[in-house]
């Protein structure tokens, strides 16, 4: 591959992606959500590319950010759970030697940097960063908070971390703002951009632990944001009522273990919903602020910026919060994501269904590096951000953690249980909130049976076999 050319004095340019953890699409004052609670990011995506269908390839964090550290689908990603045993897909860490985009970037002489929360296990395991402050979200009682980087420097300050004490009941943060994780990750991710040697690029990774619980935005975010005065989603609970029997009793049994049911939802929850919402967007505005100031600080003439987060939330639609149950419906699995910076054609807004964790090829596209492996599910989006037409055949796939696979081919999407093989099959342009179930009708039954042939295809695809095969790849296609 030949190096992007044309973007300012360095051959090969800077990589930053900037995530969150769990927010919607829906969220972003770009996407329609007023008003804004994203200037920033609003400001900065409209200078690039916006991609207005971007999945995740799964519902949550771990697999997810398999996916976005791989380029490769959940299931086929080597993972080892924290005994130790090998697992694929679903496991609770990468295993040691496993290749990755920042290993990639590393030997290709990037200084690779990583602030925030990315699900490590060891927190500090080597995974191609040079630089690593962690911050997790581990209740108390975890081996691993021993580990935090940011958990050390609260109590070093004699301040106790608070944030799994009754973490789903929204409040504001107890300290002063500048204690708060998302401008611990802000101060880190600014002494790193001010104090490297500019002659040398960078690839870095902000994560952020929000709008994830605990509900703690600081102030003045907290104080921003009346509960009385946020919007329950208009689709609740009877959203569900055309739903497959197997999936339906997944969702009631999760309103009713939230008491999101409809007998309660007349009582305390409806005050609960506005609560969390309110304090979702405070955190979200205060993460935009975040990102704001960061920004300041990166030359785009020489960066490209990736902005998406890893999940998704319910949000009180369909009568549920969080991410449970586990379903890849839109709301846990459209997630923001947009491009700017070098080689991006400005104001672009995409609709072609895309894969968050497509960001991995571009990528290594920017930094003329080859996939590591042949079949990697990760395509490079260069061609769109340069302002080709899109591909609209291109299938994109999510896996859960309850084994409901999805699907989406243009305008279509398909959730699939194999062990009832029943289908859940979506209009997502004339039916948006996914309320009217088409798997029944006759006319898509050969559409059906399309999307289950390529499911099973996807599904069958092996993890990678040995931990450094990726990297083995690289080296021989680089000649490293």
């Amino acid at each position: 591959m030949e190096a992007i050319t044309g973007i300012g004095p360095m051959k090969t340019p800077n990589i930053l992606m900037i995530m969150t953890d769990q927010q919607r699409a829906d969220s972003m004052g770009y996407a329609g959500n007023k008003p804004s609670d994203t200037p920033n990011l609003d400001r900065l995506a409209r200078q690039g590319a916006i991609f207005e269908n971007a999945y995740s390839s799964s519902t949550s964090c771990v697999p997810a950010r398999s996916s976005l550290m791989t380029g490769l689908l959940p299931h086929r990603v080597p993972t080892v759970d924290s005994n130790g045993r090998k697992s694929a897909g679903l496991g609770l860490s990468l295993k040691p030697g496993q290749w990755t985009i920042a290993r990639a970037l590393r030997d290709a002489g990037y200084e690779t940097a990583l602030f925030g929360k990315m699900h490590f296990h060891p927190m500090h395991a080597d995974h191609g960063f040079d630089v690593m402050h962690m911050c997790e979200h581990l209740p108390a009682g975890y081996a691993e908070n021993a580990e935090d980087d940011y958990r050390k420097w609260l109590t070093s300050t004699g301040r106790e971390d608070t944030r799994f004490v009754r973490a789903s009941t929204p409040r504001p943060f107890p300290y002063e703002a500048e204690y708060h994780p998302t401008n611990w990750i802000k101060r880190h991710s600014l002494d790193f951009l001010a104090n490297r040697d500019s002659s040398v690029p960078y690839f870095a990774i902000i994560s952020f632990t929000a709008p994830h619980t605990p509900y703690d935005p600081p102030e003045p975010y907290a104080s921003m944001y009346r509960p009385e005065e946020q919007e329950i989603p208009a689709k609740g609970i009877e959203v569900n009522a055309g739903l497959p029997a197997p999936l339906l009793d997944a969702v009631m049994a999760e309103g009713k273990r939230r008491s999101l049911t409809p007998r309660r939802v007349k009582e305390h929850t409806e005050l609960h919903v506005r609560e969390v919402l309110a304090a979702i967007r405070a955190s979200i505005n205060c993460i935009d602020a975040a990102i704001g100031e960061v920004m300041e600080k990166v030359d785009l003439n020489n960066t490209i910026v990736f902005f998406l987060s890893d999940h998704g939330d319910y949000g009180g639609h369909r009568g549920l919060l969080g991410k449970t149950p586990w379903i890849p419906f839109d709301d846990l699995i459209h997630v923001p994501f947009f491009a700017v910076g070098a080689g991006v054609t400005p104001g672009r807004r995409i609709r072609e269904p895309v894969q968050s964790f497509d960001y991995v090829a571009t990528a290594l596209e920017y930094a003329a590096l080859e996939p590591p492996v042949a079949d990697m599910e990760s395509a490079s989006l260069l061609p769109l951000l340069k302002g080709a037409a899109p591909d609209n055949d291109r299938p994109v796939f999510s896996g859960t953690l309850e084994g409901w696979p999805m699907i989406r081919r243009g305008r279509f999407k398909d959730i699939w249980h194999s062990g009832y093989d029943v289908h859940a099959l979506f209009d997502l342009e004339s039916d948006p909130d996914e309320s009217v179930n088409l798997a029944e009708d006759p006319a898509y039954a050969s559409l059906i049976a399309e999307n289950t042939k390529i499911l099973k295809a996807i599904l069958a695809k092996q993890p990678v076999s040995e931990p450094d095969n990726g990297a083995a790849a690289f080296r021989k296609a680089s000649g490293r």
